[in-house]
């Protein structure tokens, strides 16, 4: 009695292609030499690549399954004399058999691609991230000194359960540090628009410092635009400002001043990332009389004609001018602060 290849598979005679290499894949792999060193084992391996190779070839199949393993191999009678079949022998190693199906002699690596095949087709598709959004959203320059909790309104599409489209409105919490500069981004993962087949995107927040009255923003530092009277540039004068945390600077200023002078007040700025502050800059703006009398322009010129070294002449003039200027009842400097 010949062979029977479907009982070396473990198959019966109505095994589809599918299962043919499905029980040779198991098999093989089971009873490779690399991975069971036993003499069995290696008779098994053998007659499962023998009847793969016989059951995989739709002719061979076709004719095992009228005739046998002897008609297959040996032919048998046709009637008239002649012999049918005969054309089959198995003369591959198993190794050759093995390493045609899986394209490789390591079993081990066979198993692992088949476990990754198997992994990729039943892995969960992984779906398309929807676009990023990104919004500004404007903070008071007094939350940025102290920190502050904001919170924005967010609109969403939501895919509901019938397969409607939605507009869903959520509130969203920004967490402003104090200091924090502008441009910095809040990333709400998964908060964009719903759609079909596609993970909703991120949505992002990005902080700009509104526009303050007072002061405005250099990194980590405040500038204040001192609008100073010409007169007051070249005398001296006194800069009051209200800071954001309501203390009052008072800032002499005694040097003559130019317009976009910069004077540096230390550590009156922004909290910034080093733990410290930033510094107050504060820029001059002259401010230029729009017009003058001639006594005006005569007077200006004296003054800046004025020699350092006066004669007694001189002296008494400048004497003079002064007390006239300077009279509480009749001076004209009354009511303003010399």
């Amino acid at each position: 009695m010949g062979k029977d290849y479907y009982h070396d598979l473990g198959l019966t005679r109505s095994a589809t292609d599918i299962d043919i290499k499905k029980a040779y894949r198991k098999l093989s792999l089971k009873y490779h030499p690399d991975k069971d060193e036993t003499e069995n084992a290696a008779s098994v391996f053998a007659s499962v690549a023998e009847a793969y190779d016989v059951l995989n070839d739709s002719k061979n199949k076709g004719f095992y399954d009228l005739y046998g393993e002897e008609g297959l191999k040996q032919g048998v009678t046709d009637g008239k004399g002649g012999t049918r079949g005969g054309f089959f022998s198995f003369d591959r190693s198993p190794i050759s058999v093995f390493e045609e199906f899986f394209g490789t002699n390591n079993p081990y690596q066979a198993l692992n691609e088949i476990s990754e095949s198997f992994e990729a087709m039943t892995a969960t598709p992984k779906l398309k991230i929807g676009n990023r959004k990104t919004h500004d959203v404007q903070v008071s320059l007094e939350d940025i000194f102290h920190g502050a909790i904001v919170k924005v309104e967010h609109v969403k599409k939501v895919i509901t359960s019938d397969k409607k489209v939605e507009k869903h409105t959520r509130t969203l919490t920004l967490d402003i540090k104090p200091g924090t500069p502008d441009r910095t981004l809040f990333v709400f993962d998964k908060e964009g628009d719903e759609a079909p087949n596609v993970q909703p995107g991120p949505v992002v927040y990005s902080l700009n410092t509104s526009k303050h009255a007072t002061f405005s923003r250099k990194g980590s530092d405040l500038v204040f635009v001192a609008k100073v009277p010409l007169v007051k540039s070249l005398t001296g004068c006194t800069i009051s400002i209200k800071t954001l945390d309501e203390r009052l600077l008072t800032i002499p200023v005694t040097d003559i001043m130019k317009t976009g002078q910069t004077m540096l007040v230390a550590g009156e700025g922004l909290p910034n990332a080093s733990g410290g502050f930033g510094d107050l800059l504060v820029v001059f703006d002259l401010i230029f009389p729009n017009s003058l009398t001639d006594d005006q322009r005569m007077l200006l010129t004296a003054a800046f004609y004025l020699p350092k070294k006066q004669t007694k002449e001189q002296v008494l003039s400048v004497r003079a001018f002064t007390k006239a200027f300077t009279d509480t009842l009749k001076g004209w400097a009354s009511g303003f602060k010399i």
